[in-house]
């Protein structure tokens, strides 16, 4: 019994002791993706008001991919594609592929947007 008792006055110590312990949390995701949902956002911004139609894209859901494949962009399709890629030189290439439905019809821009998302540095459109 007085075992018991001693056990369960050390107990609160224990639980304290044994937390810290714990294996550390899962790491939070990388600041380039947070970087990159900026950018997009930007960019997003500079094109709706150049009249380009961005209904249906989200920011949020921008894909971060190699320099090379944002420059090639994405086939037209029926939903709005943003690719996001970081540059040489530290600013974001953002490509984005408006959908088939849009007034803009499967039209491509290439966004260059500054380092911290600042602003927009060009905008190329294709087709």
């Amino acid at each position: 019994m007085t075992r018991t008792i001693a056990l369960i006055r050390w107990l609160p110590l224990l639980a304290a002791l044994s937390s810290g312990c714990a294996p550390a949390p899962a790491p939070a995701a990388p600041a380039a993706d947070e970087g990159a949902t900026k950018a997009a956002s930007a960019a997003l911004t500079a094109l709706s008001h150049r009249k380009f139609d961005v209904h249906g894209c989200a920011a949020s859901e921008a894909r971060v991919v190699p320099e090379a494949e944002a420059r090639a962009g994405s086939p037209q399709g029926e939903r709005c594609v943003i690719l996001v890629a970081r540059q040489s030189d530290q600013t974001w290439l953002v490509a984005v592929r408006s959908s088939l439905s849009s007034s803009s019809f499967g039209a491509q821009a290439l966004v260059t947007v500054l380092p911290q998302a600042e602003g927009v540095g060009a905008i190329e459109y294709t087709r």
